[in-house]
């Protein structure tokens, strides 16, 4: 009776459109009050306190900040553009650019919605004007973007770990392979449609060696970032929240930096003497870059506004995840002190299933349910109740992980519920408006069935990875099990 009750409440709660902190509240205290002599409210207080207090959660709004100084720094753009110089000679041009920019993103941001926002804003404008299939431009930034959930760090990893205690280290050495086989997969599948269907992307000019090389030196402040996050990790200096500290500090530098050039320039030359020999280089120079107070004010200015966007923008993200969690943990007191987490486990061991067989109805149950369901809420409501079910048939947790995480990308580009696809086509109708007021000419509206159409390709590309991963399970395991030893 509970557990029919309760599935019946929070597929009505969903349905209806009801915030999923909200739902997965409001069940627990009907379930506890009408099935349980224990009120539940007298536990609330210590439930969101041992959750908001958990040291490796910490880490979500830490990754949170350091992508958003990262997007609003101008990092992310120039990153693209130096990307693009090195594999736009392949056949899709640019569109590949979309994927490895995300990949590279994603390695510092850890979040899906911050990659798609950047990467979306940077490059539309680019292949509007240059004639692009937009349908398959919008299909390679929505699926590129959940590769922030997957290639270290990762956000959706981290909340993984924490609900089925495995260590989050292991986690991140596990998404390496397949999110990197993940990427090569998508781009393999546009040079296929972009050889079978020439008319979606306009073969690009090289660009010279020159500027290649150039380009590489605005990745420095990224790959920089990479390394002090990941290699404090895997080298045991660190935990992830402590890594994601010194994250933030160095995207803050850079942004800094970026953003007060021209003052910093100023002042240096300024100090240099511009009599003698000098005079022509150095006076040229500080022609160029003047050391006035107004420059320095509006530096200054411009990076207040920086750091006020960022850390804004991180609170609204990291309090809406952060209010979830806190009502997935109650809802998970909750099934497990009726007992429904304990009867679902037994159920699943009754019906004999292997491990494969357990995980393959779980990826078509999950698909399913990415179809109405927010990936983030599917997360945190099914993993605690499954959890040891998947222990109990002796499925190996980060192994899941990793499956589960990419069915978590899928429902994040999954219509109609998935987050990116909204994202983007907000970007793109901003993007629209702005180029038809800068054109004078009349704004073309694309619809949100343009983005449906664009990922169907991508996410049978998710598709074929999470069968290949069921078939060869070392994908994932071999990393951590090479670092960390085997199991």
């Amino acid at each position: 009776m509970a557990i029919t009750t309760a599935f019946i409440m929070m597929g009505g709660f969903f349905m209806v459109g009801l915030y999923v902190a909200g739902a997965l509240g409001v069940l627990s205290l009907v379930m506890m009050h009408f099935f349980s002599e224990s009120p539940l409210w007298n536990i609330m207080g210590n439930k969101a306190w041992e959750t908001n207090t958990n040291f490796i959660l910490i880490a979500v709004p830490l990754f949170l900040l350091m992508g958003e100084l990262m997007l609003r720094s101008g990092m992310g753009e120039r990153m693209y553009t130096a990307v693009s110089r090195w594999i736009s000679f392949l056949p899709g041009g640019l569109i590949h650019t979309n994927i490895a920019s995300c990949a590279i993103f994603a390695a510092c941001s850890g979040s899906s919605v911050a990659t798609s926002a950047t990467i979306s804003r940077v490059s539309l404008p680019t292949f509007r004007s240059r004639g692009y299939n937009e349908r398959l431009v919008i299909g390679s930034l929505a699926a590129g973007g959940t590769l922030g959930i997957l290639i270290p760090p990762s956000i959706g990893l981290i909340v993984y770990g924490v609900l089925v205690e495995e260590s989050i280290g292991r986690l991140y050495l596990a998404g390496f392979v397949p999110g990197i086989m993940l990427a090569v997969m998508m781009i393999v599948m546009i040079i296929g449609a972009s050889i079978l269907f020439p008319s979606i992307a306009p073969k690009e000019p090289s660009a010279s060696w020159r500027d290649k090389f150039i380009g590489l030196f605005s990745m420095i402040p990224v790959l920089l970032i990479i390394a002090v996050v990941l290699g404090s990790i895997y080298q045991g200096w660190a935990t992830p929240t402590e890594a994601a500290a010194f994250g933030v500090t160095g995207a803050l530098v850079l942004a800094l930096i970026n953003n007060s050039g021209p003052a910093i320039a100023g002042w240096f030359l300024h100090l240099l003497p511009s009599s003698g020999s000098q005079t022509g280089f150095i006076g040229q120079l500080q022609e160029r870059y003047p050391a006035t107070d107004g420059l320095m004010r509006e530096s200054i200015t411009s990076n207040f506004d920086m750091i006020k966007d960022s850390i804004l923008s991180t609170v609204r993200t990291s309090s809406m995840i952060m209010l979830i969690v806190v009502s997935a943990f109650t809802l998970s007191f909750a099934f497990a002190r009726l007992g429904i987490s304990h009867d679902i486990s037994q159920w699943i061991i009754g019906a004999d299933l292997t491990s494969t067989q357990l995980v393959i109805v779980l990826v078509i149950f999950y698909l399913l349910l990415g179809t109405f369901m927010e990936s983030f809420a599917m997360l945190v409501t099914t993993v605690p109740i499954l959890a040891p079910a998947l222990t109990a048939t002796g499925v190996d947790l980060v192994w899941f992980g990793i499956i589960m995480v990419i069915l978590v990308e899928a429902a994040l580009i999954s219509p109609p519920e998935g987050i990116n696809l909204y994202v983007l086509h907000g970007v793109r109708r901003d993007v629209q408006a702005e180029m038809a007021e800068a054109s004078g000419a009349a704004e073309e509206v694309g619809t949100i069935t343009d983005v449906y159409i664009g990922v169907l390709p991508f996410m049978g590309v998710m598709a074929a990875a999470i069968v290949l991963l069921i078939i060869f399970p070392d994908i994932a395991l071999w990393l951590p099990n090479l670092v960390k030893g085997a199991r």
